[in-house]
């Protein structure tokens, strides 16, 4: 599914991806251009192939449990602050704003980002 996703990224809608790995847990996150997308590709042939393949694997079993969360984020309403860090999470699948003299407080960005009116 990832190969696929980042092979088609532009037409997919996809952005990009994070992954984390803990002793008990797996995360993954995505970053969509758009809702829409998203919802598109989750009912494509191939995503749903495969997670009918999972399930049917799965289903009897108490050892993996799968959780899933979608978040709509309004253009310009959030932050995030990387230092000393390469492009990362939001700073890689959108564009990356640097702190400036402007934009030294986390109220000054929201502001200059219309979140805070």
């Amino acid at each position: 599914m990832i190969k696929e996703l980042y092979t088609h990224k532009d037409t997919l809608g996809f952005l990009s991806m994070e992954s984390y790995f803990g002793l008990r847990t797996t995360l993954m996150v995505q970053y969509w251009r758009s809702t829409e997308d998203l919802l598109a590709y989750v009912k494509g042939k191939q995503h749903l192939t495969a997670w009918k393949t999972f399930n049917q694997k799965a289903k009897n079993s108490d050892a993996v449990g799968i959780y899933h969360e979608t978040y709509i984020i309004l253009k310009e309403n959030y932050e995030a602050i990387y230092a000393n860090m390469p492009l990362y999470g939001l700073a890689k699948a959108n564009k990356h704003i640097p702190v400036s003299a402007e934009r030294t407080t986390a109220k000054q960005r929201l502001k200059m980002n219309k979140a805070i009116r």
